[in-house]
């Protein structure tokens, strides 16, 4: 058996390759939700400054060993994969009042238009931070899958460093929004 041949053994074997590889946008915004949401669902906020720095170092220590991995002709089964027809996108933890206050803008808002891979969203109601009135916002990716945000339909909204939050923003359900007053005790109405 020659290089080649375990080359191409070790691709047969891999069961990621046959998924797309995460593009930059959504290798952030796993590190931002890593980052924010903890196992058990009761992170403690990290500083502002500290929690940028240490995003930077990730995607810069990531890209580095997908360099190598490149680099040496190995193909290797990352630890977060981009979702197959039938696996869940992410496990999370439950939303947590923790994990809500860990974001630095959260909102209601109504999905009023889908075009492509952007959505527009009427913001109904602010808990924290700054959204504005109306956003465009990239289509999410839901927890069963499929796109997250369908027009007509009202959602709550967690975000930080301007990457929402998959795991703690979903469609507006008593229960989220229950959590959501929790977190943030005094909203600010639009």
């Amino acid at each position: 058996m020659n290089d080649d041949d375990l080359k191409a053994l070790l691709r047969r074997a891999d069961t990621s390759s046959a998924q797309q590889p995460l593009d930059e946008t959504r290798i952030r915004r796993i590190v931002a939700a890593a980052e924010r949401d903890s196992l058990d669902g009761n992170s403690a906020p990290a500083p502002q400054r500290r929690r940028r720095l240490f995003a930077g170092a990730s995607i810069g220590a990531a890209a580095t060993a997908a360099a190598g991995l490149i680099v040496a002709g190995l193909v290797a089964s990352p630890a977060i994969q981009t979702p197959g027809p039938s696996e869940n996108t992410a496990s999370c933890a439950p939303t947590s009042i923790a994990s809500l206050q860990d974001s630095d803008t959260a909102y209601e808002a109504t999905a009023t238009t889908i075009n492509g891979e952007n959505v527009t969203l009427q913001v109904t109601k602010v808990f924290t931070g700054s959204p504005g009135q109306t956003l465009t916002v990239p289509q999410q990716t839901s927890t069963n899958g499929g796109d997250l945000f369908v027009a007509g339909k009202a959602y709550l909204i967690a975000s930080a460093d301007d990457y929402i939050s998959e795991c703690d923003s979903g469609l507006a359900t008593d229960a989220l929004r229950q959590l959501y007053a929790h977190a943030f005790p005094s909203p600010t109405n639009n």
